[in-house]
Formats: structure tokens, C-alpha cells, sequence
């Protein structure tokens, strides 16, 4: 199937099937109970479990209509989300077949656009109620709010993607040393209850940011995490560079890594697209701290093989540099070969060779599987 025809199908999904209907109390009429439900949900409607669907419609309006929760959902908007309200607010409603769910289903979630399906045609719309209630809030403020919700919002985002876990006091120090206008811990919270209104790859929990990946009962791997860094300091880079990080997949793009790119490309495999998606599934296993079967495992997948001994001997030293020069959370935020500088700093010792321990680290046992692929053990194969 292809793309178009898919995403048709997935916003007819979502849609209202029949006549564009601009009033949301006419909107809300025409609603299944189960959709209403779920749109009470979304807000935690008191007792909305008991209710008819009348009167689950009544109440929802009332409450979509509060001036409050329209701001409270305005500040939280995704960029692509606010670009897609200010062009709904201009006109009656939008024909368009290429929008995607991702674009629109948060706003959907929360009552405030909905999707139409006529004659084969997609027509989304924020209602007139709506527009009216937006245009009672004072755009200056709510901009300039709207605004430090996101840069908050970027600064966890950046603290959980390079560091794992950062306490909560953390963020709001660094950000604090990189913006005038100060955060404080009860500004923190406030916006930490409206974001975390919709999913997020982190959660907060004993005062801590911790990413996703661990597990909300996994004690465990958070309780070894924080014990591994407790005496490591923080990578904290400049403003700019630091919110980069907001970005889940952001990594640099490390002169290590164009090293290993460039023997790939020349080596091993021609095709452009598949060295880039192996080398940066390479940086994210070494992000996790993966072994080195983990990252053979990469060119396994891909069916790139190792034709000569020469190659693996010349690709292991590269994975190694790069591993050495890839941020990780054990180190919070620092690449191992920064964190041995430092420690060397810190010791006088100047005879420390990082790079060379992690080579080590990675080295293959002589009677573990030979990395190139082949089957045999590596004594008996690139080994010998």
C-alpha cells in the first residue's frame, strides 16, 4: 500500500463522517458516547463514568469552553500543532488531504479540531466557540507564556536525553545559569502539571527527571545509574548546544564518526543510505553502552560481511574511537575520552591513554563467534 493511500485511510480513521459542522455544542451532539468518553477522559471530568451521553456533551462543553483550559492546552502545543491552530483560526475550516494524524490527534484529544470526511475530501476545523474564547486571552501574554513553557519543557527534555536521570534541583541550575529570567522550583512544578498533560519520553519521580528508558518500578537500573555517577560532573555545554539535546535522536556528529563512515563507504558497502543508517545505529549502541557483538550485530542485520581479516583489524580501532568519543549517561553527558582527560587533570597523570583502555574493552574473546560472520570461532578465523 502506498504512503497516500495509507494516510487517507488513517485520517478517515479519526474523521466524522457527513456534513462540516463548525459549532462545537452541534459537534459534540453528533459524537458517539464512547468518543466523548474518551474525550472526558482526556481532561478527568469528575464523575463522567455515571454520566449520559447528554449529559457527558454538556459538560464538555462547559469545560472545552473555560478559558483556562484552552490556554492551559495552547501553552503545551507542539510547534507543528500551533502552526496548524493559527491557520484554522483565519478561516471556517481547511480542506486538506496531507496532514497527518501526529499533526493534529493531541488537539483532537483535547476537543479543541476535529476532521470531516465528505466526498472522498478531508476538511479539519477548530469551532466557532472556540475562536471566540481565543480571541478573549491577550495574545502578548499568552505568547510570552507560551513561550517559557516550551523553553522549560526543552530544558527537561535536554536534561533527560544527555544525562539518563538529573535531579529536578539540576535543570533548574543549569537553567538558570543560561537564561536572565530565572526559574524557580514552584515555576518548575506548575509546569511540569501542564506538560506532563500529554505524553512525554521522561517522568519525574522523587525529584529526579528520568528518561523512559527506565522503567517506572525498575528501581534497580536507576538506583545503579545514580550510584555509577554520583562522583562524575556534569557536561554542561553552552545554550545553544545544550538545547540541541531537547531533540530525542540528536547526537554530534563526531569527527570519529565520519572516520568510520568514510572506511565503510570505501570498504565495505556503496549504498549512501544504508552506511548512514548503520553508522548512526552504531553511535545509539554505543550510547547504550552496548558490546561489541551488539554492534557487529548492526552489519549482521544489513548483510555487510568482513571479506578480509584486514577489515575487521581496521574497523574494531574506529568502533573504539568512536565509543570513546560518544556521550553516555554513566558519565553524565561526557564521552569516556573526556571524562579519562579529566580524571588525568585531576591525578597529574599525563601518561593516561583513554582510547587505547577502551580498545581494550572491546576486544574479542579467542573462543567467541569471529565478528566478520563467518561462523568460526575467532582464534580460527580473523584471529589467527
Amino acid at each position: 500500500m502506498d504512503f497516500e493511500k495509507k494516510l487517507v485511510e488513517l485520517n478517515i480513521q479519526y474523521a466524522i463522517k457527513g456534513e462540516v459542522t463548525t459549532k462545537l455544542k452541534d459537534i459534540l451532539q453528533v459524537r458517539t458516547k464512547e468518543k466523548l468518553s474518551l474525550l472526558a477522559s482526556s481532561y478527568a471530568l469528575p464523575g463522567r463514568s455515571k454520566m449520559k451521553k447528554q449529559d457527558l456533551a454538556d459538560a464538555l462543553y462547559q469545560h472545552i469552553m473555560d478559558v483556562n483550559v484552552l490556554r492551559d492546552v495552547l501553552l503545551i502545543a507542539k510547534t507543528e500543532e500551533w502552526k496548524l491552530i493559527n491557520r484554522l483560526l483565519e478561516v471556517p475550516y481547511v480542506h486538506d488531504d496531507t496532514l497527518y494524524p501526529g499533526m493534529y490527534l493531541f488537539l483532537m484529544g483535547k476537543g479543541l479540531l476535529y476532521s470531516f470526511y465528505k466526498e472522498e475530501k478531508m476538511y479539519f476545523l477548530i469551532p466557532e466557540e472556540i475562536k471566540e474564547v481565543y480571541r478573549s486571552i491577550p495574545l502578548k501574554a499568552l505568547l510570552e507564556d507560551r513561550d517559557r513553557s516550551q523553553l522549560i519543557l526543552q530544558y527537561i527534555n535536554a536534561s533527560a536525553n544527555l544525562y539518563g536521570i538529573c535531579p529536578q534541583v539540576k535543570v533548574i541550575e543549569i537553567f538558570n545559569s543560561q537564561n536572565k529570567s530565572q526559574l524557580t522550583e514552584s515555576e518548575f512544578y506548575d509546569a511540569y502539571v501542564k506538560i506532563s498533560s500529554r505524553a512525554q519520553t521522561w517522568y519525574l519521580k522523587s525529584g529526579d527527571v528520568i528518561d523512559e528508558y527506565f522503567d517506572c518500578d525498575n528501581k534497580e537500573d536507576t538506583d545503579a545509574l545514580l550510584e555509577g555517577v554520583k562522583d562524575k560532573p556534569y557536561f554542561i555545554p553552552d545554550k545553544q548546544e545544550f538545547l540541541k539535546y531537547a531533540e530525542s535522536d540528536y547526537f554530534e556528529k563526531t569527527p570519529q564518526l565520519a572516520s568510520l563512515h568514510t572506511y565503510i563507504s570505501q570498504h565495505l558497502c556503496k549504498d549512501k543510505w544504508l552506511v548512514d543508517s548503520l553508522v548512526d545505529d552504531i553511535q545509539l549502541v554505543c550510547s547504550m553502552e552496548e558490546p561489541l557483538a551488539a554492534v557487529m550485530n548492526e552489519f549482521e542485520r544489513r548483510n555487510i560481511r568482513f571479506n578480509k581479516k584486514e577489515q575487521l583489524q581496521s574497523i574494531i580501532p574506529l568502533i573504539a574511537h568512536v565509543y570513546n568519543h560518544t556521550r553516555i549517561w554513566s558519565n553524565r553527558g561526557h564521552t569516556p575520552a573526556e571524562l579519562g582527560s579529566i580524571s588525568s587533570q585531576k591525578t597529574n597523570n599525563n601518561n593516561v591513554i583513554y582510547i587505547d583502555q577502551q580498545v581494550a574493552s572491546v576486544k574479542v574473546g579467542r573462543n567467541e563467534p569471529c565478528p566478520c560472520g563467518g561462523g568460526k570461532k575467532y582464534k580460527k578465523c580473523c584471529g589467527q
